[in-house]
């Protein structure tokens, strides 16, 4: 703990936009953040190679980085005088502005059962991927253990007798199981929607009243890896399980006769990815 004298003689404020506090010298377990202004109370002896000094806020030693704090000289009579309640308490509240990050992830998806056999009924090969990319928004504050984020994707696969188009809007939320500066394992859910998943057939009818586009909405859950999540640029690669509903869309035609049709409801896929994203 810190002596009474550290008090008296080491009065801070952050000068960035937000300084975060460590429990541990390796900068491995953020504690929570401070805000640019706010005052705290270090030690007088730095470490790691004079990059770090103690701190301590609401009764709790952590370590704070040197650069993200300028010392401020106080008379000795309010240094007498200052109280606990004097320095700012650790901010665990979540400040929506900083800490975003926008990401472009590329899918490798592994359909199920349901479209594999409306590829073997229709005549085409049937184990094709599509192409199904995301630009990805999400929120990672380095002192809590969730995240969360929205994407927006298109799903597109062009077969001899099928074509499959879905834009479609993602939402996930994310829970750190293991959270380091350098590394986070991830637990992942979510849900999807689109309101034109579309699929064409080469013997589908012309004629307007024919209906080939319909809705989508499921969830998906996984695990997701990140590294260096909280730099400027960050790795992320990850495994879901996506399960699906698809209404709206009209039984659809797998030859030229007029009641061989198949109909497509549901929408089953494993997804892995991988991806970079940017800090801004």
């Amino acid at each position: 703990m810190l002596s009474n004298t550290v008090w008296a003689t080491r009065l801070a404020h952050v000068k960035t936009d937000q300084a975060v506090v460590y429990a541990d010298q390796n900068l491995s377990t953020p504690l929570g953040r401070i805000s640019r202004g706010k005052k705290v109370v270090v030690g007088e002896v730095p470490r790691k190679y004079g990059t770090l000094l103690p701190v301590l806020i609401a009764g709790r030693v952590g370590w704070i980085q040197i650069k993200d704090i300028q010392f401020v000289e106080i008379a000795d009579t309010d240094s007498e005088n200052m109280l606990e309640h004097d320095i700012i308490a650790l901010e665990k509240s979540d400040n929506l502005g900083i800490n975003n990050h926008i990401g472009l992830v590329h899918n490798v998806l592994v359909f199920g059962n349901e479209w594999e056999e409306l590829s073997y009924a229709i005549g085409d090969e049937v184990g094709l991927r599509p192409f199904y990319m995301t630009l990805y928004f999400d929120h990672r504050p380095p002192s809590l253990r969730y995240s969360f984020g929205v994407g927006l994707s298109y799903l597109y696969l062009e077969q001899e007798h099928l074509v499959l188009s879905a834009p479609m809007l993602e939402l996930k939320g994310l829970w750190s199981a293991i959270k380091y500066k350098y590394f986070n394992f991830n637990l992942s859910l979510g849900a999807f929607f689109s309101g034109a998943f579309k699929v064409d057939s080469t013997y589908n009818p012309l004629d307007e009243d024919y209906d080939n586009t319909g809705e989508m909405y499921g969830i998906n859950y996984g695990v997701e890896f990140k590294y260096f999540p909280y730099s400027t640029f960050s790795l992320i690669n990850g495994l879901s399980f996506q399960r699906g509903i698809i209404s709206g869309l009209a039984p659809i035609k797998i030859s030229y006769e007029e009641n061989d049709t198949v109909a497509l409801t549901r929408f089953k896929a494993t997804n892995y990815y991988f991806g970079v994203s940017y800090q801004f």
